[in-house]
């Protein structure tokens, strides 16, 4: 899954735990970090110095040595790699007529290692799922891992063989998620994707990572008052949180999951919302 790394670097990586990694992050002239369960550390005891031509060898590794070929991703910050790692990156921004066209001089890259948990949406899926798909948005800060349970739920929706799956797969994070009741749109934004995946599809429900702005939430609503359940995540401290954001939209979703430090294999919180958050 990481072949597109340095030897020098990937040398190391193969010393630690692989299912306990989740992100390496690489910064032009400091030493290579790396998460590993809640611990950010040093790789090799900051021994491995990020240089240049690392940042440059793993971009030319991941876009196969043709960088024009991806630069839609690029302009928009990420990379993906086809087994579904997501690259962050930071460089410099280069505009035309005052749209970015691409980033160069790339100095930082943020790469999210994905795994699969096998019945780690146990917790929620009844929850979700009673007799009928309730539309829920799943609550967390970063890594505490909504794309993880967004990945078994899917499965184990499509296990049901009562619903038909639509993913909106923005950056390719859902890459190994297939079954027979599974379709997916990828590389497209969500009010793109949800208006001619409904159209075209015909989904019964729609499952989508992070929703970002007012676009992401106006597209869920739509999609909703169409008839088509939504099972979407969103980046948050607490449900007051969400609450509290500008995009937000008054008794959209059915239920509510807000996910503690365990991944929401332990100790999350559900709610339904009527005016007011009522714990379940």
């Amino acid at each position: 899954m990481l072949n597109f790394l340095p030897e020098r670097i990937k040398t190391y990586i193969n010393e630690l735990e692989f299912e306990k990694l989740y992100e390496l992050r690489l910064r032009l002239h400091y030493p290579v970090k790396v998460k590993v369960c809640e611990k950010t550390m040093f790789l090799a005891s900051g021994q491995v110095i990020c240089e240049k031509e690392d940042i440059e060898q793993i971009i030319k590794n991941v876009t196969e040595h043709s960088i024009y070929a991806y630069n839609e991703s690029i302009k928009k910050g990420f990379l993906t790699t086809k087994q579904g790692v997501r690259i962050g990156l930071a460089g410099e921004c280069v505009y035309d007529n005052e749209k970015i066209t691409t980033i160069k001089n790339i100095t930082s890259l943020n790469i999210r290692v994905p795994h699969y948990i096998e019945g780690c949406s146990a917790g929620i899926y009844d929850y979700v799922v009673q007799n009928k798909i309730f539309s829920t948005l799943i609550i967390s800060p970063p890594f505490y891992g909504k794309t993880t349970l967004l990945k078994d739920l899917i499965s184990k929706i499509n296990n049901e063989n009562k619903y038909n799956v639509l993913i909106v797969d923005e950056r390719n994070e859902f890459c190994f998620i297939v079954g027979e009741n599974i379709d997916t749109i990828k590389y497209a934004s969500k009010d793109y994707s949800f208006s001619y995946g409904i159209r075209s599809m015909s989904p019964d429900v729609i499952i989508t990572d992070e929703l970002m702005n007012s676009n992401d939430w106006k597209s869920v609503e739509k999609a909703i008052f169409s008839g088509v359940k939504v099972i979407a995540s969103c980046h948050a401290d607490s449900l007051e949180h969400v609450m509290s954001k500008d995009c937000f939209i008054d008794k959209l979703f059915d239920r509510y999951v807000v996910l503690d430090s365990d991944g929401g294999r332990a100790g999350v919180v559900k709610c339904i919302y009527n005016g007011e958050f009522e714990q379940i």
